[in-house]
């Protein structure tokens, strides 16, 4: 029996991106093993909700492996554990294919596995989820990323990129073979709202029929950049284009809004201080993880996604796939989505006030021009479909 290793850095990582991946290597006859950091103190996941990945994964028959974090790029001790760690499993193993991905945990497997690959064929993939240098990045970044991810190149025998910009850099590198892939794929079918969804949800929020819905799904940490849009809110109440949710007024161009964000994460206790600082307690909610994700698009009008670093944002894509128009940082990925008036509007990351100016140009449409704008996304997402995705991945473990 062929036997395969899928790596992550964290239980999230490997859970959200890799199911599929997992199921794609088990129908070519490989037995897969699974690697990640399980109980990670900044997992995006709930307690319960990492109980119900670990069970899926035993479902799939895989055995689990348990290493140390590779999350943090300074603390060597508990690098240096985790590739002793995945040193030993891929040497004991003698696997066929090591799939990897993050840039920490990539850099330490592919390091792991050298001796694998010159004694046993051992082949290395390592999926770029979005490099650390990009256009716009930190010079230090160049300086540093640029070259660890030159020099470890040269163990990597297909190194996967899911953005156009990434694929662009990673063909000046050393890898046998770069590809890419319309990122980790979305399932065009998933989010089914149920029929009374947005009353509900809007009457659960005490939202009523007038209220233009902003909302952001995501981990709450600072790479997703949600403080952006409470200082863009602040901007347009203090200039006087929000009205407060229960008044009456209908002077244009003022506009009734709140602001809605899914999600758990480290930062949420920050998040919170700063609605108060800023006196937004009205307009924005904090709803934490919610499994009724589906619902609470359909409650929603605008899908704001304002993150400083992504590289093919699924969160973007899910909330494209259901319809709905966007308002979204103009970085490396979300620019593969969206082009600026078709979609939605783009904005500096870096910026309130362009966020302000994105924001008002979407509010300015009426239902038909929002309505319109979702369905191009609808057509856009087609090709990033999970099915011509999973194709893609199966030619690739096949060929390697």
């Amino acid at each position: 029996m062929k036997k395969a290793l899928m790596h992550a850095h964290t239980a999230y990582m490997v859970t959200q991106f890799n199911i599929d991946n997992i199921k794609i290597l088990q129908d070519l006859g490989y037995t897969v093993d699974v690697a990640c950091c399980w109980n990670d103190d900044d997992s995006a996941l709930s307690p319960e909700a990492l109980k119900e990945r670990r069970k899926r994964l035993d479902d799939l028959g895989c055995r689990v492996i348990e290493t140390a974090s590779l999350r943090k790029i300074f603390n060597i001790g508990e690098l240096s554990k985790a590739y002793h760690q995945l040193k030993a499993e891929v040497e004991a193993n003698k696997y066929e294919i090591v799939h990897t991905q993050s840039p920490i945990g990539g850099v330490i497997c592919r390091l792991a596995c050298r001796k694998a690959r010159k004694l046993y064929g051992t082949k290395v993939i390592y999926a770029a989820h979005g490099f650390h240098f990009f256009k716009g990045a930190p010079l230090k970044n160049w300086i540093v990323f640029y070259n660890v991810e030159k020099w470890c190149s040269r163990f990597t025998d297909l190194l996967i990129t899911i953005n156009k910009e990434d694929y662009d850099n990673a063909r000046k590198f050393k890898a046998k073979q770069v590809a890419y892939i319309p990122g980790a794929g979305v399932d065009t079918h998933k989010f089914v709202a149920s029929d009374d969804a947005r009353a509900r949800v809007r009457k659960e929020l005490g939202i009523d029929d007038d209220t233009i819905v902003l909302l952001s799904v995501g981990e709450l940490i600072r790479r997703k950049n949600h403080g952006e849009v409470l200082r863009a809110l602040k901007i347009m109440k203090d200039n006087g284009t929000l009205l407060t949710p229960d008044s009456d007024e209908r002077v244009q161009p003022k506009y009734k809004l709140k602001y809605l964000i899914a999600g758990r994460g480290k930062i949420q206790g920050e998040l919170e201080e700063t609605i108060k600082h800023l006196g937004l307690e009205k307009y924005v909610e904090l709803l934490g993880f919610r499994r009724d994700i589906a619902d609470v698009f359909a409650a929603s009008d605008i899908y704001v996604f304002p993150s400083h670093q992504e590289g093919l944002p699924v969160a973007l894509m899910e909330a494209m796939s259901v319809g709905m128009p966007v308002v979204c940082s103009k970085i490396r990925g979300n620019t593969d989505l969206i082009n600026e008036g078709e979609g939605g509007y783009l904005f500096d990351s870096k910026d309130a006030k362009s966020l302000v100016a994105a924001l008002n140009k979407a509010l300015v449409d009426n239902e038909t021009k929002r309505y319109e704008m979702g369905q191009k996304n609808v057509e856009t997402m087609r090709e990033f479909d999970k099915t011509k995705v999973n194709e893609v991945m199966k030619n690739l473990y096949s060929n390697l």
